[in-house]
């Protein structure tokens, strides 16, 4: 042990374990490596003079301009009759990047060859459609058609169902158990009879026929896909989102029309969810489409109206369509200027997402008028119902109306005629005087008596009641009677009777004996609300939903005591309430609207 006293330094570096540490080496600087270009001498023996392109420098980008370094070539070149520098491999691979994704895609796009077949359609809608196949050949799912071909007559007996899932099911993924139950379970749904199955089994049975149509008809192959469709689509909505896309391509590639009878129960989500909505509101003359048009080209629904119950939907429905049919054919098909319809076009990849082998896969081009673009024909459609739902409230007596402004007098004459000819309003009769019941003798003696009003009645009526009065007074004063207890006679002073005039005791109602008709029934209602009421109800029809309140607080009242008032009154005459709240006070009721404003004026 050393005998030398330690320092504070000593300590202090106890800590110091850099001092620990083996000690780095010094690292040599790094030669920089020049790039520029050198000029390399020939021997004058070597009979070699193809000096070669003269390399550009690294420095320049693919936007600046390329140059020659004249330094490094021989005098006696021309550089005039240098041939141009040809681009290396990393710069043509530098420009690749830089090209926009979009062109690079446009680039590798499938193209599709020339069409083979041209048609067009018998159809309001669609007037042109080309079908052609794609240049691009693939040929991975060859063995399923194959496999399609073998099996597709092959039955066998009855046998327990066993699950099975694919994202794209094929034959060849299926266990031996999974085969059975697949070719019972299309079996039982070829004749019309639908057993509970997975979701991939349907889809390996669509896939069946959208690549099979040399063994089975078109025609029959959209009945079919319709079929499984509707039988299926309860248990998996999502089969809506494919089959209303293959469906289509199916139908357009085969020249066949859009099934719109058998699928018209399902039209209203159909139409939503396809890509190319205008199929499925065909309107062609040999079949029914005017309840595609309806659930997707009107902002209104009349099931949801208030005066269609279960009894009378059947009525709406049938009416509303066949007049919205004759209008659409008669005026709306011809008038595209009218309703801002224009044409398009559309380029369709049939079976997208589907199995499907080359030879089926096909490029569809289809020209069309668009009226899913055009927000004015929505607005046209809107209406027409609205017009029509009217028709059918005046036949069935409902007073109420909706309003309507944005269909011309020639559209409301076109449903007219249909009304007219088929549900025609009835005319009201006068009314027969009702028969004379039979009365026992009891009855008749509570039988008030029958006199007609005369005012010379009601003075000598009157007259009476004030000599009644008059004795009554009289035999009050006990001071009167005599001693007998007779009663006294009658003064001679005569008590003036009150000339009252007997025409102020008859209230004026303002309704005439006859009868009012349904067109005066909100012209009734008006001439019986008060001066508060009528102040709100102008108030709401100028657009100021807080008129009930203003006027309530004019009249010192409540503005739901003043609304309940109103609606009062409403109900006793026409059966229903005329104002409801909303968010910022209250609103007069759409379906009487137009009468309440008309009557107001």
């Amino acid at each position: 042990m050393s005998d030398k006293q330690r320092s504070l330094d000593d300590i202090d570096n106890f800590w110091d374990l850099d001092s620990l540490l083996p000690q780095k080496r010094p690292v040599m600087p790094r030669r920089e490596l020049s790039t520029d270009t050198v000029e390399i001498e020939v021997s004058a023996k070597s009979n070699n003079t193809d000096h070669g392109a003269a390399i550009p420098p690294r420095d320049g980008g693919l936007n600046s301009p390329r140059t020659t370094n004249t330094a490094s070539m021989p005098s006696n070149t021309n550089t005039q009759s240098t041939p141009p520098t040809p681009i290396s491999p990393r710069e043509e691979a530098r420009r690749l990047r830089e090209a926009p994704l979009r062109m690079r895609a446009a680039q590798n796009e499938p193209k599709p060859l020339e069409p083979y077949l041209i048609y067009e359609p018998d159809s309001s809608i669609i007037k042109r459609v080309a079908v052609s196949k794609w240049q691009t050949k693939y040929n991975f799912y060859e063995k399923f058609s194959t496999d399609a071909h073998r099996l597709w007559n092959r039955t066998i007996s009855e046998c327990e169902p066993v699950s099975f899932f694919s994202y794209i099911p094929q034959y060849n993924q299926l266990s031996y158990a999974q085969l059975k139950w697949y070719i019972y379970w299309r079996s039982q749904v070829r004749n019309g009879k639908y057993p509970r199955a997975d979701y991939s089994y349907i889809l390996l049975y669509v896939y069946e026929i959208l690549n099979c149509p040399d063994l089975i008809e078109p025609a029959r192959g959209v009945e079919l896909l319709c079929d499984i469709w509707l039988a299926y689509r309860p248990k998996f909505p999502r089969i809506d989102n494919y089959l209303c896309e293959w469906l289509c391509d199916y139908c357009l590639i085969y020249q066949l029309p859009c099934p719109t009878k058998r699928l018209e129960a399902i039209s209203q989500a159909v139409v939503t969810v396809a890509t190319f909505k205008e199929f499925y509101m065909d309107t062609s003359h040999t079949n029914d489409g005017a309840a595609s048009i309806l659930a997707y080209s009107s902002n209104y629904d009349w099931r949801t109206s208030r005066y269609v119950s279960n009894e009378n939907i059947e009525l709406f429905s049938k009416h509303i369509s066949a007049a919205f049919e004759k209008v659409y054919h008669e005026l709306l098909v011809n008038g595209g200027s009218e309703i801002n319809a224009a044409p398009a076009q559309i380029v369709r990849d049939a079976y997208s997402g589907a199995l499907c082998v080359y030879d089926m896969k096909r490029c569809l081009t289809v020209d069309y008028t668009s009226y899913t673009r055009s927000p004015k024909f929505k607005i046209i459609v809107t209406d027409i119902i609205k017009y029509c739902e009217n028709r059918v409230r005046m036949a069935l007596g409902i007073k109420a109306r909706l309003k309507v402004e944005n269909i011309t007098e020639e559209m409301k004459r076109c449903v007219d005629e249909y009304f007219d000819r088929e549900l025609p309003v009835k005319k009201a009769t006068k009314s027969k005087p009702a028969e004379v019941v039979q009365q026992n003798e009891y009855d008749k003696l509570y039988e008030p008596t029958s006199t007609t009003l005369s005012l010379e009645n009601a003075l000598a009526i009157e007259q009476k009641s004030w000599s009644t009065t008059e004795i009554l007074t009289n035999s009050m004063n006990d001071d009167e009677y005599n001693e007998a207890g007779d009663i006294p006679e009658p003064t001679s002073v005569d008590i003036a009777a009150p000339q009252t005039d007997i025409s102020q005791f008859i209230t004026d109602t303002r309704i005439s004996d006859t009868s009012i008709s349904g067109d005066d029934e909100f012209a009734l209602l008006i001439s019986s609300l008060g001066d508060a009421e009528i102040t709100a109800l102008r108030s709401l029809a100028d657009g100021d939903s807080g008129g009930v309140a203003k006027a309530a607080a004019a009249a010192a009242m409540l503005a739901d005591a003043l609304a309940d008032k109103i609606n009062s009154a409403a109900f006793d005459i026409i059966g229903d309430s005329i104002i409801e709240p909303d968010g910022a006070g209250y609103r007069i009721i759409s379906d009487y609207e137009g009468d309440i404003i008309k009557c107001l004026k």
